[in-house]
């Protein structure tokens, strides 16, 4: 079980490290577990990116609210995550963030 939790927050500061050189994207939460929140400057920008990461299919990730201010919400933990899933989601946020 610990070999578990531990792969699962290893992969979410993986994709904390990959967004978080996308310009533009800041990881807004100390990443400790499986969690990751990112904004993209502003609410409406952070939504839109959002709806973008959504439409492309690749990964799910939702919308929600982190001390009041819209967010990009990455939750891991699905055990058969792997590195290539990272990666993949990366370059889908990419492709998101550089299209608004």
């Amino acid at each position: 079980m610990a070999e578990l939790v531990d792969g699962l927050a290893a992969n979410a500061r993986a994709l904390a490290d990959g967004i978080g050189a996308i310009e533009g994207a800041e990881i807004v939460n100390e990443v400790v577990f499986t969690q990751v929140c990112v904004a993209f400057g502003d609410d409406e920008r952070t939504r839109a990116v959002t709806a973008r990461v959504l439409a492309d299919g690749t990964a799910w990730m939702s919308g929600s609210l982190w001390r009041d201010r819209a967010v990009l919400r990455i939750s891991v933990s699905n055990w058969s995550t792997d590195a290539d899933d990272v990666a993949a989601s990366v370059a889908s946020v990419r492709r998101a963030a550089a299209t608004v």
